[in-house]
């Protein structure tokens, strides 16, 4: 349904997209992870037929997002990362207008506005960001589309706002939705995501399964031993460092850590403990992997 190949859009070095490409198929959560800058907002802009690539090409639902971007606005639910709204326009005005834009059924927009409520008579210069950010997402899927593009959608909102957001992303999912997601928040990746990309400088540096992802990561050990001593032993052993009676060393290698777990058998081993697999583990080490040494 989405298809970016081999887009190249860029703006200065290190800045843009380069050589990007991915798919998102119906009834998928594509996860476009990375840090401000890094290149997801322009990966959107591009979808959206807003900028137009240097090279490469874009579609989704088999248009062309830059030469047939009125098609492709026509069947896609956007959500910017920057909300702009006209400042003396209320919530209800908004809504009202988008209804008539996008030919939604009132039903609809109903339901979400009890998932997501505000006070829709208060104008938008007087809005918080959590209440632009509620009109947004209102705005947004209200259009009932086959396709969305969210950028930072979980931004400004409150934690109970995020559960019913990543709720309503599981329903949509469910529907047979194909949604793009960016994001350097990792809980909510890893909660509804089922492909991710992290992205660098404009360059994706992997993409796989969001579980693969998780699962490939690098842990880290935390060893208590019973005597200091020992501890600082087994840390010039492992080349690690210790803290008091505690040693901690980090791994993905299955062999490297059956090795370790040899050595222990030699000392007196009180606890050992794991860092819990999470999303923000594998950015952090895919990330550090990627930095120069």
């Amino acid at each position: 349904m989405i298809h970016l190949q081999h887009v190249t859009k860029e703006f200065a070095p290190k800045r843009g997209l380069f050589d990007v490409s991915f798919t998102v198929e119906p009834g998928m959560v594509f996860g476009f992870i990375g840090p401000n800058g890094a290149g997801k907002s322009t990966a959107i802009r591009q979808l959206m037929g807003l900028i137009q690539a240097d090279s490469g090409h874009a579609t989704i639902g088999g248009y062309d997002c830059w030469n047939q971007s009125q098609d492709v606005k026509r069947i896609v639910g956007y959500l910017p990362g920057e909300i702009n709204l006209p400042g003396d326009f209320t919530g209800e005005q908004v809504l009202h207008l988008m209804q008539q834009l996008h030919q939604s059924k009132p039903e609809r927009q109903s339901e979400l506005l009890e998932q997501f409520p505000f006070e829709t008579k208060t104008k938008i210069r007087k809005m918080s960001k959590g209440m632009k950010q509620k009109l947004a997402l209102v705005g947004c899927f209200m259009k009932d589309a086959p396709v969305y593009l969210l950028d930072e959608p979980t931004s400004g909102l409150d934690p109970l706002m995020q559960e019913r957001f990543l709720s309503l992303v599981d329903k949509e999912r469910q529907r047979g939705k194909a949604i793009l997601m960016s994001s350097h928040h990792f809980p909510e990746m890893e909660k509804s995501c089922d492909r991710a990309a992290l992205i660098k400088e404009g360059r994706i540096i992997i993409e796989a399964d969001i579980h693969e992802l998780v699962r490939s990561s690098r842990k880290q050990y935390t060893i208590e031993f019973g005597l200091e001593a020992q501890a600082e032993q087994f840390a010039l052993q492992i080349g690690s460092q210790r803290f008091q009676n505690h040693v901690s060393f980090f791994t993905s290698n299955e062999r490297t850590l059956n090795q370790i777990i040899r050595l222990l058998t030699e000392y007196d081993v009180r606890a050992i403990q794991t860092s819990a697999d999470d999303l923000e583990h594998v950015f952090l080490h895919y990330y550090s992997e990627e930095e120069p040494s």
